[in-house]
């Protein structure tokens, strides 16, 4: 007879190499078979987190993503196959988890995830990784542990950069650090994985990093990334690490000082102090979550500043097909797949193309990806300030 709580003869086989690990042990993996972990995003980043904490024996998974698997996502989004284009990523994500460790329990969450929903989706869990790319939902996620008390786990890849970090607003030792301490207010958002790229294998080197740190916080082992930023350089492969200052005193940071709520019977220590979790509850209803919207945009771009010189040809990548007068319309999506439009393989590579999308976000990257192709005079333009 196992005790309460105890791992039974077949979790324990399959967790050998962690109760052999010194400094972890059998008291460590029964803490990890006790937490419950939600992670927001399912893509680039969550798809290795995932796989990690589920092989790792994390009790339960949730999951926060309200997208479909694409076909483009495939290139770095490694939990998800080319039979699940067409999925919702959160079923996607659970087959597999389910396939990879039956006796891990996992929740779908196939909404947004609002500032308006965000303490009541995490409130049934220990720790939040987010792995999300929009800064709305990162600042939600944020605000949202602050006022639990809950650790985050937070990264971030685009291009051949990332970063990791945990951030904990009852972090011990001065320790006490959110993402708006960091990062500030909430920006306008900017660059993404499609507009600028991402090298794929960086997207395991970080996403696997976070669930290193996700797993030390549960477990109390090692010392976590709190009070520092890790950032990840792939063109060299090289890690460089940041301290970040502590809060001043009283500094608002769009939410409350901790506070957890719920009974601790599981914890885990960071330098001597218990990260308190909450007692797992059988009642968590799966909650939802929510990508945020795409940046808003004027209904009507401003096409004042858009040449339409002889031999000039415009070509419009924005999100509205039609939305420029006279240009060519083609998806980013496509020319990344080298499907181009009749009018531009019809036009000279010597000869001027203009690239125009609302922002300027999208037609960078086509810019980039024409010159490649062999167009020598490429130049991109945002239609909207």
């Amino acid at each position: 007879m196992n005790p309460a709580g105890g791992l039974g003869p077949a979790e324990r086989r399959r967790a050998a190499r962690h109760l052999l690990l010194d400094g972890f042990g059998l008291a460590a993996q029964e803490r990890l078979a006790a937490s419950r972990v939600v992670v927001v995003g399912a893509g680039g980043l969550g798809s290795p987190v995932l796989q990690y904490l589920a092989a790792a024996g994390v009790g339960t998974l949730g999951i926060i993503d309200d997208d479909v698997v694409e076909a483009s996502n495939l290139q770095r989004q490694v939990l998800h196959s080319a039979a699940d284009v067409g999925r919702a990523k959160p079923d996607s994500a659970a087959d597999a988890l389910r396939g990879l460790a039956p006796e891990v329990e996992v929740i779908a969450h196939r909404e947004r995830l609002t500032r308006a929903n965000a303490a009541s989706i995490l409130a049934g869990y220990h720790l939040v990784v987010d792995g999300s790319d929009t800064f709305e939902t990162r600042y939600a996620v944020s605000d949202a542990a602050a006022r639990l008390g809950l650790p985050v786990v937070w990264g971030t890849v685009l291009g051949w950069d990332g970063q990791v970090s945990v951030f904990w607003s009852a972090a011990p030792d001065g320790r006490a650090i959110t993402y708006p301490h960091v990062f500030g207010p909430q920006p306008p958002e900017g660059e993404s994985c499609a507009t600028v790229g991402v090298l794929s294998p960086a997207c395991g080197v970080v996403g696997s990093t976070m669930a290193v740190e996700a797993v030390k916080v549960l477990t109390g082992t090692g010392d976590p990334a709190l009070g520092r930023l890790l950032a990840y350089d792939a063109r060299t492969s090289g890690w460089d690490t940041i301290e970040l200052a502590a809060p001043v005193t009283g500094e608002a940071d769009g939410a409350d000082a901790a506070g957890v709520a719920g009974t601790a019977d599981v914890g885990s220590t960071v330098d001597g102090v218990t990260v308190p979790v909450p007692a797992p509850s059988p009642s968590v209803t799966p909650g939802a979550v929510e990508v945020p919207p795409s940046s808003g945009l004027p209904s009507e771009p401003d096409t004042r500043s858009v040449p339409d010189a002889p031999g000039v040809l415009l070509l419009d990548v924005g999100l509205r097909p039609g939305g420029v007068p006279g240009a060519v319309f083609a998806r980013l999506e496509d020319l990344a797949a080298g499907v181009f439009p009749a009018e531009l393989l019809d036009h000279p590579v010597d000869r001027p193309v203009v690239v125009v999308c609302e922002r300027g976000l999208r037609s960078r990257g086509a810019e980039q990806l024409l010159r490649a192709e062999g167009w020598r005079d490429v130049t991109s333009r945002a239609l909207v300030g």
